[in-house]
């Protein structure tokens, strides 16, 4: 999938502006990817489910929610099971990830309608919110950076796999929302570097590059990742280590306007 790149924002509350209007957008999209998955699952159309289910999850990646963004309700969206006392069979384990728990660990809709029901109502409540959400103007210099450190941290580790084995296609949809926060913040950025957008833009390439060759050769759909598991080391070094030279090159942004000594 290609991402369409907002226009570079001429000031810091443009960028933030134009950052909402963006994951307005995407939220929209998720609203309703989340009912069809709700009906799939209703119906017991598992197999379904589980394409819609991924389809899902690459929206809200593309949200850029990075390092609990959105609260509350970006926890009970995408949260995860680790810390909580029941672990999986937590109640407050609920959202996208408990959905992909559960379709890869042979529950179906007895399990799953609730969970999918909440989902959705979270997603719309989220969206609601969203116009009144406190955005800092350090946040987006910082989402440049975080949104990959995320990917390192949870999907690449597979932390964040709750059976899909989908990491590097959760990578890749990462990937296009730090393009879209690099873009947002392009003019301010090379107002106070000249030309660094430029090469933070190529080391976000390699990495992709790097992504699209663990892909199955002229696959187009989001189920066309190899899961990160099955890929030997060979396969995976060059991901890593083009996510770090990205993430290397991203740090610099966050620097840039911070006001600290």
């Amino acid at each position: 999938m290609t991402v369409s790149l907002p226009a570079p924002a001429p000031t810091m509350d443009a960028a933030i502006t134009a950052y909402r209007s963006y994951v307005s957008g995407k939220l929209h999209t998720l609203t309703g990817q989340v009912l069809a998955l709700k009906a799939s699952i209703g119906n017991n159309d598992l197999d379904t489910a589980r394409r819609q289910w991924l389809d899902a999850q690459l929206t809200w990646q593309r949200v850029g929610a990075a390092y609990g963004s959105f609260g509350e309700l970006g926890t009970a969206i995408n949260g995860l099971p680790s810390g909580l006392p029941k672990g999986v069979a937590d109640p407050a384990f609920t959202g996208l990830h408990r959905i992909e728990y559960g379709l890869h660990h042979g529950q179906g809709p007895a399990e799953l309608t609730a969970v999918a029901a909440k989902l959705h109502a979270d997603v719309t409540a989220l969206h609601k919110q969203l116009p009144e959400l406190e955005i800092a103007g350090m946040d987006m210099p910082l989402r440049c950076h975080e949104i990959l450190e995320d990917s390192l941290r949870d999907n690449l580790s597979g932390n964040n796999d709750q059976g899909s084995g989908m990491a590097l296609a959760l990578t890749s949809a990462d990937l296009d929302g730090t393009r879209v926060a690099l873009a947002l913040m392009t003019t301010l950025v090379d107002r106070l570097a000249p030309g660094y957008t430029a090469k933070v833009s190529a080391t976000l390439d390699r990495f992709g590059h790097s992504l699209s060759r663990t892909r199955t050769q002229g696959g187009t759909t989001a189920g066309d990742w190899p899961t990160w598991g099955s890929l030997p080391l060979a396969g995976r070094q060059p991901v890593t280590g083009s996510l770090g030279a990205a993430l290397e090159a991203l740090a610099y942004i966050p620097a840039l306007f911070s006001t600290d000594d």
